[in-house]
């Protein structure tokens, strides 16, 4: 009977040289962790004689009270704390050989560096430079007309459009504004904000910004609006601009009820986004059923700039966005986004990563 014992860096490798000296029907003998290193101990011919005996787990009180995997985390925790050395002498020893390791990573990256010749300076395509500043392919890939020869300043203003969202005659004709995102995202202020904005630019309506707390208060002010547009009438036209912790399906109830207040109204929902979010998350958490009815702001401009990972996940999920806000004043720091802005931030952006 033929019994090795080899060493590696990790037990992949450790079993690959089993393998390779005893075939594929080696049996495993020991495995234990001995300085950073596995060390396998193995044989070619059948184990006669188990000399350890595997006893079988008994749960005591204490367990019965947890889950399963409670329990598996556990023991498997408890049997993986005896694999790691204890003493420091051994801690040295695990040490030292990963910053030998480390350092001839390092070493292997300064040679490549060194060895590395830019005479030849690289050209990056229109695609390339995009995909650089932080569009994802999945976003670029919805223009059938891109590519890297496309002029780079037509392929910046293609995705500035796609995310810009311009005022349309169902927003400039709606009488309700509910104003809605999650907690922390800005969107009282925003919603204070908005009646600054819209009264400056309308001098001739009654902006009135309401909570939804008081459901009948609120469904009270909807069904006693005044929606007249004629220039003859001695009252104000006004609109409601209504600050709603309504998320999702809720928010589509308060709609119902709206209309059932005020069949005439036309209602605007606008969503506040902080800035600063990943791309990853906007394209979990933000994707609604989008209609003229929706608008998008991102708010918190004060404390974060807007990144390309942010545009590219709205422009995936088709939420355009209609403002910027900032925090910095009630009465100030909100406006309507501009295509050329866009255009001229991510043309900025590029220069900044290509020179």
């Amino acid at each position: 009977m033929a019994e090795i014992t080899v060493r590696a860096i990790d037990s992949a490798l450790a079993m690959e040289e089993v393998q390779k000296r005893l075939g594929d029907n080696a049996l495993i003998i020991s495995t234990k962790r001995i300085n950073g290193q596995i060390e396998i101990t193995a044989t070619d011919e059948e184990v006669v004689k188990v000399e350890k005996e595997s006893k079988p787990l008994i749960l005591g009180d204490l367990y019965r009270q947890d889950k399963f995997s409670s329990v598996l985390n556990r023991k498997v925790g408890e049997a993986e704390a005896g694999q790691y050395p204890k003493s420091s002498g051994e801690i040295y020893s695990v040490v030292t050989d990963k910053i030998e390791k480390i350092s001839e990573e390092l070493s292997g990256l300064k040679l490549l560096i060194d060895n590395y010749s830019d005479s030849e300076a690289t050209e990056f395509g229109t695609i390339d430079k995009l995909r650089l500043i932080g569009f994802m392919p999945a976003t670029l890939n919805i223009f059938d007309d891109l590519s890297n020869e496309t002029e780079i300043g037509l392929a910046v203003r293609k995705l500035a459009k796609a995310f810009v969202k311009g005022k349309c005659k169902h927003y400039d004709e709606s009488d309700i504004f509910l104003i809605t995102g999650e907690k922390g995202s800005g969107k009282s202020t925003f919603a204070n904000k908005l009646v600054s904005l819209q009264q400056d630019s309308n001098g001739e309506t009654d902006y009135l910004l309401i909570l939804d707390e008081g459901k009948r208060k609120l469904l009270t002010a909807v069904k006693n609006l005044n929606l007249s547009h004629d220039q003859d009438n001695a009252q104000k036209r006004q609109v409601l601009i209504v600050d709603t912790s309504n998320q999702e399906n809720d928010l589509n109830l308060l709609m119902i009820d709206l209309c059932k207040a005020n069949a005439e109204a036309k209602i605007s929902v606008i969503h506040t986004v902080p800035v600063g979010s990943s791309y990853e998350r906007l394209k979990k958490d933000y994707k609604i059923n989008s209609s003229e009815k929706h608008y998008w702001a991102f708010t918190k401009l004060d404390a974060y700039d807007l990144s390309v990972a942010e545009i590219s996940a709205m422009i995936e999920l088709d939420n355009k966005c209609m403002f910027f806000s900032g925090m910095d004043k009630v009465q100030d720091g909100a406006y309507y986004s501009k295509v050329d802005q866009i255009e001229a931030y991510l043309l900025k952006k590029i220069k900044e990563e290509i020179s």
